[in-house]
């Protein structure tokens, strides 16, 4: 039973376009497991369903279009509701109140490059456009920071596949998913591990910088 092949055979019937709504889905569907879809999407690039290029170019158009769709709508829905969707959103996906406060704090510090950081952390990647809205970081920052990220963590997973496929004929894409879900959490605990670091920077220079003033 192969869960994510069928899954990746649905997608093929639509193109092009399929890929495009994969990566939208990826970002608003946070039980969607992201990375078992693209390594899933790479390895079916070894066949006849679409070419890796393409596979990259549309499921990062997708997501890309997700996420700055929800930081244009965010900003616009004003502030008291931006700040309750974001904390609630953080509790849904396990994201305590205190850690959503220290990425508030260095957006406001970093602003692309946070950005850029905080689409290769996975629950971070999801409320990383809320963040981003609620500090009013300037939209051409974000987009550019949004789009690198997302560029690398879809870049990685597609090649994963890809490469898998072709080394290992007849592999199955959901246990292959697996096996690289236990790297991506080995990855998001090194990743927390450095926003805390960044985080903590960042509350030591702000108090110096008032000082200052």
């Amino acid at each position: 039973m192969d869960p994510l092949a069928s899954l990746v055979d649905w997608i093929a019937l639509y193109g092009a376009l399929g890929l495009f709504a994969a990566g939208l889905a990826e970002r608003l569907v946070p039980a969607l497991p992201s990375h078992g879809m693209l390594v899933a999407i790479g390895m079916a690039a070894v066949g006849d369903s679409w070419s890796l290029p393409t596979a990259f170019i549309m499921t990062t158009c997708g997501s890309v279009f997700a996420s700055v769709a929800l930081f244009l709508v965010v900003r616009a829905v004003g502030q008291d509701l931006s700040v309750k969707l974001l904390y609630g959103s953080g509790r849904l996906l396990g994201l305590p109140p205190r850690r959503i406060d220290k990425m508030l704090t260095s957006f406001r510090a970093r602003d692309r490059n946070l950005s850029l950081i905080a689409q290769i952390i996975p629950t971070v990647r999801f409320v990383a456009p809320l963040a981003a809205a609620l500090v009013h970081l300037n939209a051409w920052r974000f987009a550019s920071g949004t789009l690198l990220g997302i560029a690398l963590w879809n870049g990685l997973f597609l090649a994963a596949g890809y490469t898998a496929a072709q080394s290992i004929p007849d592999l199955n894409a959901s246990a292959l998913a697996i096996k690289v879900l236990l790297l991506v959490i080995a990855v998001e605990t090194l990743s927390v591990l450095i926003w805390r670091v960044l985080g903590r920077t960042t509350w030591r220079r702000t108090p110096s910088k008032d000082q200052a003033c």
